[in-house]
């Protein structure tokens, strides 16, 4: 590793990450496009076509602890490679949907094992054993490329389909984007990270040469961590709560937010860059929370984040009963700002309490928590307009859940067991 204050590899992996992330969540976020265009041409209801997203949240989640197995046995550009192809005929499949099982299973399911092969754990592992201090804003700068690929890929699929329709489209990124993340993965994720986890000795300490200035409880650092150990804390479950409604709040408003603003005589594409919008303002906030958490902390970072949410989902609200352009662009910006909080925190405030060696599995069970609450999510959003014919009832529960997420994380305390550099003064890595 090279010495405090010069460059060193590191910061080409978090290019790289950033790339790769981009264009991989780019096939979850452009869903909102593909959406419309599925339900007007088959007549599906919003809840069936919802579906399929949910089944993709529950499987790109879940597939976290394979993946994190994989990596183990086969090596992290194994597993991308693997990853890549396997997007790849997900997205030539979904261009011959003919029913609705057809999303299902070709979006749904085989996208979404490429999606988590390729996608969060694997960059985010690897970020966590390249970086230590400076931690947070690597984190935030790589998960700031989901935002990338909203702006870019989201209206960039409307203008796709509107030129050569859905199937043609999903062919097109059938080779475009596994393409490039193969390259990436062959030509610059080579060097094996620096970074080895520091092991507690046989009586549950840590030498002394090795302690940490940023740990605060140090029994609780002290424990060597597995995923069992960890399910076993009331912090593990109250982090999983909070995970688990932020994704909750943010896909139940990417999956409807096309359909939303069309109900309001929107442009489609107008409604598309709109979504552009959330993708540009997420891209630098993520970039700020994460930088941002590590001189304040976590938990006053997730609250700002929360607070943005709300007031979101307040801007909707007021949009149905009074449709205003300017609210379309207020509500963009805080949107984008709270979706971005609930991105570039988890895996530092999961670093935070459970950093070690079993570090990717645990964080591969918090992934679990968020693709559930983003199923459910998607899919109650569109159960609400079904039954009530407006989103309204499931804008207010959204920011029902910001408050709750507020409190478990404050109760959780990521700041108890290790302070952020900030609180001890500027550390350089």
């Amino acid at each position: 590793m090279k010495k405090e204050g010069s460059f060193h590899f590191g910061w080409i992996i978090v290019v790289t990450s950033f790339i790769a992330l981009a264009l991989i969540y780019s096939l979850q976020y452009s869903f909102s496009v593909f959406f419309v265009a599925l339900i007007k041409e088959f007549g599906w209801s919003r809840s069936i076509g919802a579906g399929a997203f949910s089944l993709f949240s529950i499987f790109s989640s879940l597939s976290g602890p394979l993946v994190g197995s994989l990596i183990s046995s086969l090596g992290l550009q194994r597993v991308l490679l693997l990853g890549s192809l396997v997007m790849g005929v997900g997205l030539v499949l979904c261009s011959f949907i003919q029913t609705w099982w057809h999303f299902y299973l070709f979006f749904g399911i085989i996208i979404a094992l490429g999606v988590g092969a390729t996608g969060w754990i694997p960059n985010v592992t690897l970020i966590n054993l390249w970086f230590r201090e400076k931690r947070g804003l690597a984190i935030g700068i790589i998960s700031s490329g989901i935002g990338i690929g909203i702006f870019v890929c989201v209206p960039a699929s409307q203008h796709l389909i509107l030129r050569f329709g859905w199937r043609m489209s999903y062919c097109l990124m059938a080779v475009f984007i596994p393409l490039v993340i193969i390259l990436i993965t062959l030509t610059l994720l080579k060097r094996p990270p620096p970074v080895k986890p520091v092991l507690a000795t046989a009586d549950g300490s840590f030498p002394a040469s090795t302690r940490d200035p940023l740990i605060v409880d140090q029994e609780w650092t002290s424990r060597s961590w597995n995923l069992q150990k960890a399910a076993g804390t009331k912090r593990f479950w109250l982090l999983g709560l909070a995970f688990f409604l932020g994704n909750f709040m943010a896909q139940s408003i990417f999956v409807h937010q096309v359909a939303f603003f069309v109900d309001h005589r929107l442009s489609a594409v107008f409604a598309s860059y709109l979504v552009g919008l959330v993708g540009v303002v997420s891209l630098g906030s993520k970039i700020l929370w994460g930088g941002l958490s590590d001189k304040i902390g976590r938990e006053m970072t997730h609250t700002a984040g929360m607070i943005c949410m709300m007031l979101s989902m307040f801007l909707l609200i007021l949009f149905d009963f009074f449709p205003s352009s300017a609210l379309t662009y207020a509500y963009s910006v805080c949107f984008g700002m709270g979706y971005a909080v609930t991105a570039a925190l988890p895996p530092l405030m999961t670093a935070d309490l459970f950093e070690g060696p079993a570090y990717g599995s645990i964080f591969g069970a918090f992934i679990a928590f968020t693709g559930i609450g983003a199923a459910l999510g998607a899919w109650f959003a569109g159960f609400i307009y079904d039954w009530s014919g407006s989103y309204v009832p499931a804008f207010i529960l959204n920011m029902v859940s910001s408050l709750i997420s507020c409190v478990s994380i404050w109760k959780a305390g990521p700041g108890k067991v290790r302070r952020v550099p900030g609180k001890i003064g500027q550390i350089g890595k």
